[in-house]
């Protein structure tokens, strides 16, 4: 999809100039991609229409470290859902996502004025005023980072690094569904940005939590042919889910990865695969079909089931959606396998740090 034309984002500024305030909506547990596009797009906002009252809005949690510090150190001010009152704004806008997706609120009534997105385009998005809808592009913030360029800004250094992220993170460094528009984007925005608050954020020091849980995923992972699913037992904040399953399908000979397990009453769900002529999103909206949603895009998806609507309609939603992938997947039964068997298991003793003997 071609660059959107400088008069087409005056269409987008002529929306909310003049307008008391704005929110802009991430999606539910917002991403890099999506904290970076909604604060790229209130720098848009702020400097060229004179918008000084814009919100951005979020669902669910930040709970990933990197986000953390994303949003510590660039100072990107979000306000949790529930401090907000959505029908008191003068114009609403969606970045990252789409309504009645599964994966952001609004009050009954209430529509979107603005949508700007990546994922493919859902009918209930057509009645937006305004809607740049790329699903070719690796990342949101590739969108937002062209309006800058279109419209000669003078980029803020803490909007760049964010954007530059932005871009990194959703494409996997480059690795996952980027477009030539992605590198250009990095490539613009790199000069700009703050590296050692950069490296900061791509380099956390992870909680001891995080380790706990990825020896748990390992011991409870199974292997069938070219695909593993795991189920994440005790899940610390929800982008646990997608961090594994990244980390998972990278294992040699693997080609399929099914993450999932349950948080706050849903059960979430992450597919990735490195077979990019495959949609992931398409098989996640189907392994979910008449129970929760889902979707994504060709090598990455996700999906949530509220646990107690599931149960209205089916015994076992897990087994459910374990099934309905593997079907997909493995239609020949193939026999799971642990990917740890239990003499490969870790041992609980811990080393005796005087060689084993005191008297020595």
């Amino acid at each position: 999809m071609p660059i959107q034309s400088k008069h087409e984002i005056e269409k987008l500024l002529d929306l909310v100039k003049g307008k008391k305030s704005v929110l802009i909506l991430t999606h539910e547990n917002p991403d890099p991609d999506s904290i970076a596009s909604a604060f790229g797009l209130k720098y848009i906002f702020r400097k060229a229409a004179g918008i000084s009252s814009v919100t951005i809005g979020y669902t669910g949690i930040i709970g990933r470290t990197e986000n953390k510090n994303m949003v510590n150190l660039l100072g990107i001010d979000m306000v949790p859902y529930e401090k907000i009152s959505p029908r008191k704004f003068s114009v609403i806008v969606m970045v990252d996502c789409q309504p009645y997706a599964g994966n952001v609120t609004l009050p009954k009534g209430v529509k979107p004025t603005i949508i700007i997105d990546h994922h493919p385009l859902r009918k209930t998005s057509m009645d937006a005023e305004y809607i740049d809808v790329r699903k070719d592009f690796g990342s949101v913030s590739t969108i937002i980072a062209q309006y800058i360029r279109q419209l000669e800004l003078l980029i803020d250094r803490k909007v760049a690094t964010a954007l530059f992220y932005g871009i990194k993170s959703d494409t996997r460094d480059m690795g996952r569904e980027a477009t030539d528009a992605d590198v250009r984007s990095s490539i613009f925005l790199f000069p700009y940005t703050l590296q050692k608050k950069l490296a900061k954020i791509e380099h956390p020091r992870l909680p001891v939590e995080y380790f706990r849980e990825m020896y748990s995923v390992l011991k409870n992972s199974f292997v069938y042919g070219d695909a593993i699913v795991a189920r994440v037992e005790s899940i610390k904040w929800p982008e646990m889910i997608g961090e594994f399953a990244d980390e998972l399908v990278q294992m040699e000979g693997i080609q399929w990865c099914f993450c999932y397990g349950r948080y706050n009453g849903s059960i979430l769900f992450s597919v990735r695969t490195t077979r990019s002529r495959h949609m992931a999103g398409v098989l996640a909206h189907k392994i979910v079909l008449g129970i929760g949603t889902g979707g994504g895009h060709e090598t990455f998806a996700g999906g949530k089931i509220d646990v107690a609507q599931a149960l209205k309609k089916v015994k076992d939603p897990e087994e459910i959606i374990l099934k309905r992938f593997l079907k997909e997947i493995c239609p020949n039964e193939t026999e799971p396998r642990p990917l740890i068997s239990s003499k490969e298991e870790i041992s609980e003793v811990p080393p005796n740090g005087s060689n084993g003997n005191k008297n020595k």
